[in-house]
């Protein structure tokens, strides 16, 4: 008795597979991935920079005076559009040496490296651990360095990775006081948008 073996032949199963791949990438570009995750990391950044501007604020508030910063490296008023670097600590740091200061990117700032010492960063490490629990980083993560000392496009562009150690102390985030004592917090490296930033 014969039998009848029903199934696909080598054809149809090729131009499934075929039809199967094609929707598989156009799902692919549309979902497209590496923006996703470059909107998540800013997404985080606008939370950060909203900490860091509330941390401050508070700290004001309960000191009944300006914050400062840190003596190292101290905020200073700016009546320009000059900002700094947000550090944990400003030991290694020197402005006016590419290999010792860290870099950042953000859109209609710019920053003193003229005089040297530490005008470029501030030390915003007095607000940890009573208003925030440790100054966040960017979600770059540390060890990196989107503004090398080759990278001449970036406002400020320094050999200092972002990182939470004396030796790379930058968060990858900046600040800046206008002479009304508004402050800004800001990234440094948006990536989707073109600012993050904060201002009260």
């Amino acid at each position: 008795m014969k039998q009848d073996r029903k199934g696909f032949t080598l054809i149809e199963l090729l131009i499934v597979i075929g039809i199967l791949g094609f929707l598989a990438a156009a799902i692919l570009v549309a979902v497209d991935p590496v923006k996703r995750i470059q909107d998540a990391r800013d997404a985080r950044r606008s939370s950060e920079v909203a900490s860091i501007l509330s941390a401050v604020l508070k700290k004001q508030v309960d000191d009944r005076a300006l914050y400062d910063g840190e003596t190292d490296a101290p905020i200073i008023t700016q009546a320009g559009n000059d900002a700094q670097v947000i550090v944990s600590d400003a030991t290694n740091v020197d402005c006016d040496v590419a290999a010792d200061r860290p870099g950042c990117d953000p859109s209609g700032f710019t920053f003193d490296i003229t005089t040297g010492g530490t005008e470029c960063v501030a030390n915003l490490s007095g607000v940890v651990p009573d208003y925030l629990g440790e100054l966040p980083l960017d979600p770059l993560g540390a060890g990196e360095n989107p503004c090398p000392a080759t990278e001449t496009t970036c406002a400020l562009y320094g050999d200092m990775n972002i990182g939470d150690t004396a030796a790379d102390p930058s968060t990858g985030y900046y600040i800046q006081r206008s002479t009304g004592n508004r402050i800004e917090i800001g990234a440094c490296f948006p990536e989707q948008a073109t600012k993050i930033r904060v201002k009260r």
